[in-house]
């Protein structure tokens, strides 16, 4: 299957481009493919799915730039039993969209969870949501559905969204701390011990036929201090040391040839210092148009306000009101922001439809070369954030139990996750599922 995102011709400048097309050609191979029927006889290829969700973790942390920071002996080790590539992520690539995209395996255009834009029926600019579309089922749903239990260890994306808290079957726990807080739940789990759930301790029948750990460790690190602070190779080592440990434990459950392992993450990231979005300012104010910068906080534009910016470090949305508000001034406005020096790709409606990003972003998004930013700050201390195509890339392993070894993956992507642990457990994707399962590395029961 060919991804939307890798299909997009809106990148200007060569740079922001040229990073995509390499990550994604990292290793050529089977792609994912439909077929609805391997899964409709209830054939399961692994009896549990342990998923390992890392916020943030670059696919340069394996294969690339960055590969030296840390050995990430669990990770390979799962590589070189099992399959890996560089899978696409979604736009626009924050992290509460692109989870959704895993969780539900649909697009943004369908979940709608949207990140850093102006809302223009509440009238104000938003940040981050916990948000999916009425009707739209996440894997959460889809396995209570069909009698398939799960735990998902801070795994926010299906909070209220078919798991939650004290639900043995679909149980929802939020542990806080550090990786290794969250995989010590996993290892409870593997040895039928109880797990804190809200408040209330939790003891299900049996092992979960899922199990979901998410880590922001290297996340959080990478937000303060970019891919030189001097905390990230602790930071990687400490979600890589939790495979092992979880691995261990399946071992000492005598599951872990029946267990396959799932790891990746919501977005890569690059870093950023030099400020552009005054810039950006100053020549749209040069229109005549009344232009404001609205946080997204929940920043209220004023209402004479033309064009409406919501910045952030990757990405800024502008939304066009009242004269502004014509596909004139939409080509005119993109025109001047692409003249910008350091500016990567203005992003018009249709660029957006191409890349099946939630219609709640506004007329324009706009995104900076690396290290250029788009963020009101101006202190120039190193910081890495993600929002922008180039980093709607992310790291792929599926090894273990039902997973074919040594096999690259090629054109697979986040939607296509919940169709995989879909095919892996014997049951049918989420309803809306846009994905496909990984099927040149899933072995046929």
């Amino acid at each position: 299957m060919a991804h939307p995102i890798r299909r997009s011709s809106a990148v200007r400048a060569g740079a922001a481009g040229a990073v995509v097309l390499l990550a994604a050609a990292v290793l050529p191979a089977t792609p994912a493919v439909s077929s609805p029927a391997a899964t409709a006889d209830g054939a399961r290829p692994a009896q549990h799915v342990i998923m390992f969700d890392f916020d943030g973790f670059d696919p340069r942390f394996l294969t690339g730039r960055y590969a030296g920071l840390a050995e990430l002996p669990n990770i390979r080790a799962l590589i070189g039993e099992g399959a890996f590539g560089v899978a696409d992520g979604s736009y626009s690539s924050y992290s509460n969209s692109s989870r959704t995209t895993t969780a539900t395996g649909a697009y943004p255009a369908v979940h709608r969870n949207t990140g850093y834009y102006y809302n223009q029926e509440t009238d104000r600019g938003v940040s981050q949501e916990r948000h999916i579309e009425p009707g739209v089922e996440t894997i959460a749903h889809s396995l209570k559905r069909q009698d398939r239990t799960a735990a998902y260890l801070q795994w926010y994306a299906v909070q209220n969204y078919g798991a939650t808290y004290g639900d043995p079957a679909a149980l929802y726990t939020q542990p806080g701390g550090d990786c290794e807080t969250r995989a010590d739940q996993a290892i409870a789990l593997l040895r039928g011990e109880p797990v804190n759930s809200g408040g209330t301790m939790v003891d299900p029948a049996a092992i979960p036929d899922l199990i979901t750990v998410y880590c922001d460790d290297v996340d959080g690190v990478l937000h303060d201090g970019g891919f030189s602070d001097p905390d990230l190779p602790a930071a990687l080592a400490r979600v890589d040391a939790q495979i092992g440990r979880v691995r261990e434990a399946a071992r000492e459950a005598g599951v872990l040839d029946r267990t396959a392992f799932v790891v990746t993450a919501d977005h890569g990231a690059r870093e950023w210092t030099v400020p552009l979005l005054p810039e950006v300012l100053d020549r749209l104010s040069a229109t005549g148009l009344k232009v404001q910068v609205v946080a997204s906080s929940g920043g209220v534009p004023d209402p004479a306000s033309e064009i409406v910016v919501v910045p952030a470090p990757r990405t800024a949305d502008i939304t066009l009101r009242g004269r502004a508000d014509t596909p004139e001034n939409a080509r005119r406005i993109a025109g001047i922001i692409r003249g910008i020096p350091g500016i990567a790709a203005v992003r018009d409606q249709q660029d957006l439809r191409r890349l099946k990003a939630s219609d709640k972003l506004g007329d324009l998004v706009v995104e900076p070369v690396e290290p250029y930013h788009l963020s009101t700050l101006a202190d120039g201390a190193p910081r890495a954030s993600h929002g922008a195509l180039p980093e709607a890339q992310v790291p792929m392993v599926l090894s273990g139990a039902g997973i074919r070894r040594g096999v690259p993956l090629r054109n697979v992507g986040l939607v296509d996750v919940a169709a995989t642990i879909s095919a892996l457990l014997g049951v049918r994707p989420p309803a809306n599922s846009q994905g496909h399962v990984m099927r040149g590395a899933v072995e046929r029961s």
